[in-house]
């Protein structure tokens, strides 16, 4: 049986100014790069989980002028050789420093520390049937 995942990163940041006089002048922002897709592999035994078995990394860089707050959201389906069906569960997880943070609780959103900062992605999705062999695309917003 052949299982293929995409994962796909994408990746939005509230920012705030931390000083005002800086609105006039060109805005600072908030930069990702080095972005690399992780390995996602069905669980040993179980078709019934993808997870991923290496973390996504990508890198986001943080103007010292702005103070800015991450937050994760559960992935979702963008195509796939079937449908979640209903009771599928969908986690997103990501660690930077200390921080941890679960799409799946109250604990998904954190400040950034300014300059760079390595974050790691990861994400289970278990659905209560099987999944069909074939090539499946998640979307895991930031």
């Amino acid at each position: 049986m052949l299982h293929r995942l995409t994962l796909f990163v994408t990746g939005s940041i509230l920012v705030g100014l931390s000083n005002y006089a800086a609105i006039a002048q060109e805005t600072p922002q908030v930069a990702f790069s080095n972005v690399n897709p992780g390995i996602v592999e069905p669980m040993l035994g179980n078709m019934k989980i993808l997870q991923l078995t290496a973390p996504a990394t990508l890198n986001v860089s943080v103007p010292s002028e702005l103070a800015a707050q991450i937050s994760l959201l559960s992935p979702s389906l963008v195509e796939g050789a079937s449908d979640d069906p209903e009771g599928t569960t969908r986690v997103g997880f990501l660690n930077f420093g200390a921080n941890s943070l679960s799409s799946d609780g109250q604990n998904n959103t954190a400040n950034l520390p300014t300059g760079n900062t390595d974050l790691e992605v990861r994400m289970r999705v278990e659905r209560p049937v099987a999944f069909t062999p074939g090539t499946y695309n998640y979307r895991l917003t930031l």
